[in-house]
């Protein structure tokens, strides 16, 4: 079937298998205290679609030319799905793509094993192992977005990235110190990643954090005027472009 079809349909093909194949009420569990299990609601997927199209041109406009055509996705899983196939299936890109061990993602590999079985075509699957399997200056794009703020990964920071700490949307918990030390790991492993130049898709929020430590590496950032808000969390999400300093 793949090979009869366009990139385009095949997207779309992709697309539509996933939304029959995924458990929508278990991965609206993982996103949801209590129940969740209508989370993922028609207007949701919609929106995660529309977004994930949006993200898709921008991310074409935006490539360095003649660039690695390898993305790394660090903690991406629902919101990028447009995304992680429009890149894979659409413009022909290596996605490399992990994340944490956990229901979410075992239900994601599944149903994307099953869909890339049914179309013939291998889709992009979430890996569990560390960065070190990625070569570094190996991808043109690194997409480091929602993660920091995480608020079961990075509680602590979670609160003061979004300035809520003691606030009633405070999750009040984690090390701040401890967050921070391993935030600063994080990102100086996923820059490593990227080429130069090259594009990180990241958030307002934590560009406070990767800013400065992309000075210490060297690095020039260009941080756009304009972005896209993401489907789910809703962050402004920008296609940031790393360079060395002149």
């Amino acid at each position: 079937m793949a090979v009869q079809m366009s990139r385009e349909a095949l997207f779309g093909a992709a697309w539509c298998e996933l939304v029959a194949e995924l458990d929508w009420p278990l991965l609206g569990r993982t996103y949801c205290e209590g129940d969740g299990s209508s989370f993922f609601d028609e207007a949701l997927l919609e929106q995660v679609l529309d977004t994930g199209l949006d993200l898709v041109d921008g991310l074409a406009a935006a490539l360095p030319r003649a660039g690695a055509a390898r993305s790394v996705y660090v903690g991406a899983a629902v919101a990028e799905l447009p995304l992680l196939l429009g890149e894979a299936l659409v413009m022909g890109r290596e996605v490399h793509w992990l994340n944490l061990p956990g229901p979410e993602v075992d239900e994601l590999r599944r149903g994307l094993q099953v869909v890339g079985a049914k179309l013939g075509v291998r889709l992009p699957q979430p890996e569990t192992h560390n960065l070190t399997h990625v070569p570094d200056a190996s991808c043109d794009h690194v997409w480091l977005a929602s993660v920091l703020t995480d608020p079961d990964a990075f509680p602590a920071l979670h609160d003061r990235l979004y300035e809520r700490v003691g606030g009633a949307l405070a999750t009040g918990r984690g090390d701040a110190a401890a967050d921070l030390a391993r935030a600063e790991q994080l990102v100086r492993e996923v820059l490593a990643k990227a080429t130069r130049p090259a594009l990180l898709s990241t958030t307002d929020e934590e560009l406070e954090l990767i800013v400065p430590i992309a000075r210490t590496l060297g690095l020039q950032l260009s941080v756009p005027t304009t972005g896209t808000l993401s489907a789910i969390v809703g962050d402004t999400l920008r296609y940031v472009r790393v360079a060395s300093k002149s």
